[in-house]
């Protein structure tokens, strides 16, 4: 009786591991990427690095290569970066103590920056096609599976890193062109077409795709102000820059977009004495004040006009007019 109570209970628990074990979802390549590039660090890159010079017939069959091997291996293996994970050269692990500290923090960036560099270098002339059976005849398992290990690891690494670069660039790019940005009239398309390509500061990235930046150059009837204690339509004219925020916590649909809005705004709005909508900011008297807005809500103000504190909505009655 006994011994059938303790098979039932190792069938249970047995049944019950196997349940829990097919709940959980497998890891994914890249899931299965990063761990290995947590368990890996620079200095077992170094060791392969070191292995591969070491050894005479793989020097011989790089011919003019080794020197370029050479130089990546020292590179690779400076004393810094000796125990530094493989995944904290992707750039978004927390950064070390002196480097918050910003001791020496041109070097810490160069020195990254410069040791992904090597490593390409060293993976494109030992990986390549001739080398392979090479390593494979000089080194012997342990190193050869090691050399496969890192190698493969980084080389993964940066292609990820690739591919995420392309995708915050398109997200870059929605967010500036997309449903949540500001619409343009014919004059800001023209300027802001031309600015991207002649202006310094307004043309594109390669890392971050477009430039936050945008000039403002519109006519707006549909400013409101208080003036002889009733409220009144202005029609104004603003010159400024808009600068899109390209955090992922911007440009949220409902009232976290209007906290957290896609773009902010600011500049000089010029303004007739008349108020009204579709009023000619240059008739009569005109006066030159500020506008800012924080997403589509933009408040103005004119010194010396009655009704001098304006605001407006970011809108679009008459698309690519006003």
């Amino acid at each position: 009786m006994l011994r059938v109570l303790l098979v039932s209970v190792s069938f249970g628990l047995a049944s019950s591991s196997t349940a829990q074990a097919s709940a959980r979802a497998p890891l994914s390549s890249e899931d299965r990427l990063f761990a290995r590039a947590e368990s890996l660090t620079v200095g077992d890159y170094c060791r392969v690095a070191r292995a591969s010079i070491a050894s005479t017939d793989i020097v011989k069959a790089m011919g003019a290569r080794s020197s370029g091997v050479q130089l990546s291996t020292d590179v690779i293996c400076a004393p810094s970066l000796v125990n530094t994970p493989l995944i904290a050269l992707r750039g978004d692990q927390p950064a070390t103590l002196s480097g918050v500290a910003r001791i020496h923090s041109q070097q810490y960036v160069e020195l990254h920056r410069r040791t992904l560099s090597a490593m390409k270098t060293f993976f494109t002339i030992m990986r390549a096609d001739d080398m392979l059976p090479v390593a494979k005849a000089a080194l012997d398992d342990t190193m050869n599976a090691l050399l496969v290990r890192t190698t493969e690891t980084v080389n993964s690494l940066m292609a990820v890193a690739a591919r995420d670069s392309a995708l915050v660039r398109l997200s870059n790019y929605e967010r500036k062109l997309g449903p949540t940005s500001a619409r343009l009239n014919v004059a800001e398309v023209f300027i802001n077409y031309a600015a991207q390509r002649f202006i310094p500061g307004f043309s594109p990235s390669k890392v971050t795709g477009p430039s936050p930046w945008e000039v403002v150059a519109s006519y707006v009837p549909t400013y409101g102000t208080v003036a002889d204690k009733r409220l009144q339509a202005v029609s104004a004219s603003e010159f400024g820059l808009r600068r899109y925020m390209f955090g992922e916590q911007f440009g949220a649909p409902g009232w976290t977009g209007v906290l957290l809005p896609s773009y902010w705004s600011a500049g000089a709005l010029v303004v007739s004495d008349n108020n009204g909508a579709l009023v000619w900011p240059w008739q009569n008297h005109q006066r030159i004040g500020a506008f800012i807005s924080w997403g589509s809500i933009k408040a103005g103000f004119v010194p010396g006009r009655k009704g001098q504190f304006l605001l407006s909505r970011q809108m679009q009655v008459i698309p690519f007019v006003f």
